[in-house]
């Protein structure tokens, strides 16, 4: 972590030189502090540091004097880089303070003090400072980032969950911008507690709100490895890699086209593979035949679906059969035949996956471009955890698309 402060602002403590000495009247005690500040303005920090615990060893030294010897030991020790002693001289300067000293007289001593306690690797003290810096309404926006980065470096991740939590409310009342490094914050110290779900929800806040591929990648593995994930929505988490960009390796392509092929839909297995060829993905190395025996067995199933549905659309009488049309219009990319079909299937009822076509049935009316009705008809998914949650998924793509 950074210093909060340069050291060069130490010297708003209201010292000045020469003129703090003619403040001191006895003369012991201001030889000692002018010397100390000399030795400072020539880089003898030792020295200073010497002169200045010799001025505050001055028997009966006064409440007027002090503070002037103090505010010179603190700076010296932080140029001398003898953080311990910086923080405990800032420490007894802010315990020492009037009661009636300026509000920022003391936040300036508390940032100059949480500078030297992260230079101390004081953690524990940096947390604590940090806090009553933050509840005097210290305006310094580094405070709050280091005290929550310092709970977590210190394992105390529940406070951190807490800390950002209060954060994004408050951004909320002001009509703020959480910042993305926030939400990472808290994400991580989910994680490390273990808290599977809230971090899974904090993952889709930042899909929403800082959408990136990575994030994407995470959460389609995250619903993968669910124990409670439906295997029937392979194919569907494998459209969400597609769709945003996470389909690189051959393996994947491979893998999606034969689903889609398993699943009955020859089109979309077809449009896969052309995209992998088309990329370079495949028909090459040391699988290019492979590639190529799948290239033709998913060409010779396309031309058997399409001489055999004209006759399974004539005869379709059930919802379940008018919900297979309607995925099979979808894989063509047809989507206004889709979606006639879907509304069909749902209207008549009786559906034995009804969760699984009303997901399909959302992204057919986003691909129309109907966000609103796709947004409604996510929202009516229903029975099915999995598909629950990619109904989820698919609402805030479409949200960020």
């Amino acid at each position: 972590m950074l210093p909060l402060v340069c050291l060069s602002a130490l010297l708003v403590f209201g010292l000045t030189f020469g003129a703090s000495a003619q403040v001191v009247e006895r003369t012991e005690v201001a030889k000692s502090l002018q010397a100390a500040q000399e030795a400072l303005k020539a880089g003898e920090f030792e020295s200073a540091i010497a002169m200045a615990q010799q001025g505050l060893s001055t028997p009966g030294i006064t409440a007027i004097e002090k503070p002037f010897i103090q505010r010179t030991l603190a700076i010296a020790a932080m140029q001398a880089k003898q953080f311990p002693l910086a923080v405990s001289t800032l420490e007894a300067l802010l315990q020492e303070l009037p009661e009636d000293a300026p509000p920022a007289h003391k936040l300036t001593l508390i940032e100059s003090l949480l500078s030297a306690s992260q230079q101390a690797k004081d953690l524990a003290r940096v947390v604590s400072w940090g806090r009553t810096y933050l509840k005097l309404e210290g305006s310094n926006p580094s405070v709050w980032p280091v005290v929550v980065q310092t709970l977590s470096v210190l394992n105390r991740h529940e406070e951190v969950v807490q800390e950002v939590k209060e954060k994004i409310r408050l951004d909320e009342a002001a009509k703020l911008k959480t910042p993305e490094s926030d939400y990472r914050l808290m994400a991580f110290s989910q994680r490390q507690l273990k808290d599977d779900e809230a971090y899974n929800n904090t993952l889709k806040t930042l899909l929403q709100k800082y959408p990136s591929k990575a994030y994407w990648s995470e959460i389609i593995a995250r619903v993968a490895r669910k124990a409670n994930f439906n295997a029937r929505f392979d194919l569907d988490l494998y459209r969400l890699l597609e769709i945003t960009g996470n389909m690189e390796d051959t393996v994947e392509y491979v893998v999606m086209a034969n689903l889609a092929l398993n699943a009955g839909l020859p089109a979309e297995a077809a449009r896969i593979v052309e995209l992998a060829y088309a990329a370079g993905n495949m028909g090459k190395g040391s699988d290019a035949a492979n590639h190529q025996k799948l290239r033709l067995q998913v060409q010779q199933r396309l031309n058997e679906d399409e001489k055999a549905l004209p006759a399974i659309e004539k005869s379709a009488k059930d919802a379940n059969t008018l919900a297979s049309l309607a995925d099979v219009y979808a894989s063509k990319q047809k989507w206004n035949q889709s979606n006639d079909f879907y509304n069909k299937a749902l209207a008549m009822g009786g559906l034995r996956r009804e969760a699984e076509t009303r997901l399909h049935a959302g992204l057919v009316l986003s691909k129309m471009g109907q966000k609103l009705e796709a947004v409604k008809m996510w929202d009516s998914v229903q029975g099915d955890a999995t598909a629950v949650e990619l109904a989820q998924l698919w609402k805030i793509w479409q949200a960020n698309n």
